[in-house]
């Protein structure tokens, strides 16, 4: 392996030792002059926000940058974009934005409030955005927030991600009234509603007699988010893009969070029993643990058998990779190289943590960096972002995309294993891989 650690920038590419933890470095601007799988910090906001249905999305800057927000985990979205030009550019676009927030709300009247994310050119022309929201706000009488995320705002897509958590924190959350709260109600954060998460999560929790507020950012209305405020527990899923959330939450309301994941067999009866412990509701948990595992076993017991002792690959954003990691261990399968395009510190220690001895971890891998890994370790299946899928057929790799197709359905869960380990055996198993082989 001497070629690939060379190959892939030393410093960036680690391998777990036996004794001790070695990280790979990270947080780091990709090095110049090489082709990066890192999405910009406007695209980060757009991850963060675009779910969020009954609000107006207004993009001031050039028409590409609203045509690259518009589709966000596969779907597209409704944005509204100022269209600037070359004049604009050098006379600056405030008449441009004040009237594009004004035909935008009279084509959605009943918008509740309305983001306007400022872009690199418009960050680099100095348009006063801050002020037009709070003039606009006057106007339309709702709230109109700055979403301060130029693409060159921070290294990655991760950025973006943040700010979007402070546009809601500052300007939202705790709007609405204090009212009385539930014995037992919670928020979910880091949830975006992949292929129906978010109601698998809901059907989960209610199963147990828990109620759902507001699932931040997978399926959040208005009134949801301005309640935030008013829940006994917040049950982090997604730690990368999520703990900032969190632990302001907890800071400025009292709000305690549980860290939880669902993504496996044991990870979600630890997250139930986890839940079920803090409420006082373990035997609630227990029995939906019970119903849960045994609709799944007859499914499970068809694809683990042909699934034990395969070897994956994984690199997509940092978001569950370790969690991922655990359950592909429920399904006796190991990964031999796992990373992310912008994982932090307490990311990768979490997943060094859950990798065995001798697997590579990589931050911020090249296409090259991915072609090198895979051709030299040969998984059985890699999993990874859309842009990936073609890299790991040209190597004769099966593919399972992560964030996953909308035909396999949601990964959480009892329900979401079973589809997973149907994806990974799919991927593993498809008869072209005979043909590539010539069997």
């Amino acid at each position: 392996m001497k070629s690939c650690l060379n190959l892939c920038r030393g410093t960036h590419l680690v391998r777990k030792r036996k004794n001790g933890t070695n990280l790979p470095l990270c947080s780091r601007p990709s090095a110049p002059g090489g082709i990066t799988q890192r999405s910009c910090a406007f695209y980060g906001a757009r991850w963060m926000l675009a779910p969020l249905e009954d609000a107006i999305h207004v993009v001031h800057g050039p028409v590409g940058c609203a045509s690259y927000g518009s589709t966000v985990r596969g779907r597209s979205f409704r944005v509204f974009s100022t269209a600037l030009e070359e004049k604009d550019i050098v006379f600056g676009g405030r008449k441009r934005l004040i009237r594009t927030i004004k035909e935008a709300k009279a084509i959605m009247p009943h918008a509740k409030y309305c983001f306007v994310y400022a872009t690199c050119s418009t960050a680099i022309i100095g348009d006063d955005i801050e002020n037009i929201c709070k003039k606009m706000e006057k106007d339309l009488g709702c709230p109109v927030i700055f979403v301060n995320c130029p693409g060159f705002k921070g290294d990655s897509q991760a950025s973006g991600h943040r700010v979007a958590y402070e546009s809601l924190l500052n300007r939202l959350i705790g709007q609405g009234k204090r009212t009385e709260v539930g014995e037992y109600d919670v928020n979910i954060i880091g949830d975006y509603n992949i292929n129906g998460e978010s109601k698998v999560l809901k059907s989960l929790l209610e199963e147990m007699g828990i109620r759902v507020r507001c699932i931040f950012t997978g399926h959040a209305d208005y009134e949801g988010i301005i309640a935030a405020h008013t829940v006994r527990l917040n049950l982090l899923i997604c730690q990368s893009s999520g703990r900032f959330l969190a632990e302001a939450l907890q800071k400025r309301y009292g709000i305690p969070y549980l860290k939880v994941t669902f993504l496996g067999p044991s990870q979600t009866m630890a997250g139930l029993r986890k839940i079920g412990q803090y409420f006082g509701l373990e035997a609630q948990a227990e029995k939906v643990i019970a119903t849960g595992y045994k609709a799944i076993k007859p499914g499970l017991d068809r694809f683990l058998p042909r699934l034990k002792g395969k070897r994956a690959a994984l690199f997509f954003g940092a978001a569950r990779m370790a969690s991922l990691i655990k359950a592909l261990d429920d399904m006796g399968t190991k990964v031999v190289f796992t990373g992310s395009q912008f994982g932090d510190l307490t990311t990768y220690k979490e997943t060094c943590q859950a990798v065995s001895p001798g697997t590579y971890i990589i931050d911020d891998a090249s296409e090259q960096d991915l072609e090198h890994l895979l051709d030299e370790l040969r998984p059985d299946v890699f999993m990874g972002g859309i842009k990936e899928q073609y890299l790991s057929h040209k190597l004769g790799i099966g593919f399972c995309p992560f964030p996953q197709l909308k035909r396999a359905g949601p990964y959480v869960g009892f329900q979401g294993f079973l589809n997973f380990a149907g994806s990974v055996h799919n991927a593993v198993y498809a008869p072209v891989w005979k043909l590539a082989r010539g069997e």
